[in-house]
């Protein structure tokens, strides 16, 4: 007898396949070969833009200037150590300079090696500037180390900073924080820009009056309190800093290519220009209220040999500045901003007084060895230290590179933002719901900004963050198949899944939160 039993499957449970009824649209399929050209078509298209737009490997091009075997020396520190660009050096005894230039010092991919006269920002280096003037002006009468900031800016008497001493101010033992308020709640320095727009005097005296001190702060480092210090030492010396600067330090030494910019002399077109970890221009950072703390002082590795060699011969304005007289950190010792350093080299230790800085896209190094009576200075354009290589220069020691730590951390970021930029892709061609793929889209370009500004650009170019836009980019397209641009015949993906759209809903909100997250390190 036959069973006429009626199944009690519907078609919509698994295991059961049912033919579509003539005339009934069904669901876009991922097997449609028309989901193969925007795949491949925007992998190219990726890595084109990985490769001529994306993060750069900086390392020091092929291009010399200058003396031959410095350069020679200089490479050798540098080769195989990534995050270099362009470098000028200068090795300086009392009655000798010796430089060199080294890599490309253009804005696009190649160009020329800087020259003598290549026009870089000191950064931080042009704290040595308000120390000399601090105490010169002392040595002048004008000021005592004791005085109150509030005797040389009144508009300050009664508050807090008002009542810290210049010596402390020099020595960064004042209380105050590293920042003004104005300039610590700059958004643009989260985003890339310039912590520093518009930071006039006016707004630095603004920020000192409402300040608070720490008395149980250990020394900080303060672009803050060494930017009140050389106001003050402006304010009384009857002009601005800018003016006092030129004065009393670069005019007298003929240091003519050094100084802070402004609209009757402007940065200069052929500027070197600095780049960020990544290989991507960065700003310049003007800031006149900041501009004794060395936020855009200009200069070249000729005044800066200059300098090294007025500290040499004795010729420099206030060099009682560079004399320790207190305790910084565990290691090291300050003068009037000036950082000292006992170093175990060789059979007798070596006493390094010295100054670094750092821009938005620049970094410098002013090392002078006491004992050997010799200085070095190396000025960059990419955002890695040169420290390590002016110390190299010094002492014959290695240049520091990535520690292996950083390096696995920043391949590691590389393979996160790959698989999310793969799962993108799968879910564009998979997902039940628009807004489940949209919500892995989202937290893909989360991985892909973290790996632009966080990748291993040291070792590798930009083909490798073309390689993880690849399956983000081709799942925009065939998301939009699965979606919109649905063929006769088929139905659209829904935006929303037919049951509960929490999850997918909690997907976006993170994928939208990871991209806020990571614009704050831009």
């Amino acid at each position: 007898m036959a069973d006429t039993r009626t199944s009690t499957r519907t078609p919509d449970e698994p295991g059961t396949r049912t033919p579509d009824e003539p005339g009934t649209p069904t669901p876009a399929r991922i097997r449609s070969p028309r989901f193969l050209v925007p795949i491949v078509a925007a992998a190219l298209v990726a890595i084109l833009i990985g490769v001529f737009v994306g993060p750069q490997h900086q390392v020091v091009g092929p291009q010399t200037a200058g003396d031959e075997e410095l350069a020679g020396r200089t490479r050798d520190l540098v080769d195989g150590t990534g995050g270099f660009r362009a470098l000028t050096v200068a090795e300086v005894t009392a009655d000798q300079v010796t430089w060199a230039g080294l890599g490309n010092s253009g804005p696009g991919r190649d160009g020329p090696p800087p020259g003598a006269d290549a026009v870089f920002e000191t950064g931080s280096v042009a704290k040595t500037f308000v120390a000399a003037l601090f105490a010169d002006a002392i040595e002048r009468g004008e000021v005592s180390p004791d005085d109150a900031l509030e005797q040389h800016l009144p508009a300050l008497t009664g508050t807090e900073a008002g009542s810290v001493t210049l010596a402390s101010l020099a020595q960064h033992s004042s209380g105050l924080p590293p920042l003004g308020a104005s300039a610590a709640n700059s958004t643009s320095g989260l985003t890339g820009g310039n912590p520093y727009a518009d930071r006039s005097t006016e707004q630095l005296i603004a920020d000192a009056a409402e300040a608070t001190l720490n008395p149980d702060q250990p020394p900080t480092y303060s672009n803050f309190g060494i930017s009140l210090l050389g106001t003050a030492l402006a304010e009384t010396a009857g002009t601005d800093y800018r003016t006092l600067l030129a004065e009393r330090i670069t005019e007298p030494l003929g240091m003519t290519n050094t100084w802070i910019p402004d609209e009757t002399r402007p940065i200069p077109d052929d500027a070197v220009r600095g780049f960020t970890f990544n290989g991507t221009p960065a700003p310049r950072w003007p800031g006149d209220g900041y501009a004794p703390a060395g936020v855009l002082t200009l200069t070249t590795i000729t005044d800066m040999a200059i300098w090294a060699q007025a500290q040499l011969d004795g010729t420099a304005p206030g060099g009682e500045a560079r004399t320790a007289t207190a305790p910084f950190d565990d290691r090291t010792q300050i003068g009037w901003a000036w950082f000292t350093t006992v170093l175990p080299t060789g059979d007798e230790p070596s006493t390094m007084v010295w100054h670094n800085g750092m821009t938005g896209g620049h970094r410098a190094m002013l090392a002078i060895d006491v004992e050997q009576e010799r200085a070095v200075v190396v000025l960059g354009n990419a955002a890695t230290d040169v420290d390590s290589i002016a110390m190299g220069l010094l002492y014959d020691s290695p240049v520091v590179g990535q520690t292996i730590t950083v390096t696995l951390m920043l391949w590691a970021i590389a393979a996160i933002a790959v698989t999310f930029s793969v799962m993108a892709l799968w879910w564009a061609l998979r997902a039940r719901s628009a807004l489940s793929s949209i919500a892995m889209l989202l937290i893909s370009v989360a991985g892909l900004m973290l790996l632009w500004n966080s990748g291993p650009w040291h070792s590798v170019g930009g083909w490798l963050w073309g390689l993880a836009l690849a399956p983000t980019l081709a799942a925009i397209p065939v998301l939009a198949l699965r979606t919109v641009l649905v063929p006769t015949g088929t139905t659209a993906v829904p935006l929303r899944p037919t049951g509960s759209a929490q999850v997918p809903w909690l997907g976006v909100a993170l994928g939208a939160l990871l991209i806020i997250g990571v614009a704050q390190l831009w």
